[in-house]
């Protein structure tokens, strides 16, 4: 199974198993920390910010906020599973995936602007910036290269959730 992964004609759908594979783990295991040990997730910016010369000033404890960030962060990565296991019938959620990160990477550029100059906000920007592209570039590539004739059946692994015929 490995060697056939590595070795199969459409390198696109390949990149993008791997790619969202990723992610979707980045994703889901975050989200299990912000809702069952926020104060991990709390603890690892604070510490990003002493890395980088800052402190920060302000308490995260709202259950309020861990809940959305939990939920959102959990959506990401379930967003990320559903294209990994059939980009062509899900390719349609690849828009709410852009709209969820990126309104996400805007948010934390508009706080570190004109809020608080914290250089963690920044780098999250960057970074869910650069997560919105990857998704886009890779799930695009593999969709783009299935509708062009790619071989459905030497994919691996093989498409989930297909319709019957």
């Amino acid at each position: 199974m490995s060697r056939d992964f590595w070795n199969q004609p459409n390198r696109s759908y390949r990149n993008m198993q791997i790619v969202l594979g990723l992610l979707a783990i980045h994703y889901f295991i975050p989200a299990l920390s912000y809702f069952f040990a926020p104060q991990i997730a709390v603890e690892e910016f604070k510490r990003m910010g002493e890395i980088l010369g800052a402190s920060y000033p302000l308490t995260e404890e709202s259950h309020l906020w861990r809940v959305l960030a939990a939920g959102n962060v959990f959506t990401l990565g379930f967003l990320c599973l559903l294209m990994q296991l059939n980009i062509r019938r899900f390719y349609p959620v690849l828009p709410v995936f852009v709209v969820l990160k990126g309104f996400s990477s805007l948010g934390y550029l508009y706080v570190f602007l004109f809020t608080l100059r914290y250089p963690v906000f920044f780098g999250v920007f960057l970074w869910d910036g650069c997560n919105v592209l990857l998704v886009w570039y890779f799930a695009r590539r593999a969709y783009h290269a299935l509708l062009a004739g790619g071989e459905e059946t030497k994919l691996v692994p093989p498409l989930f959730f297909r319709e019957a015929s």
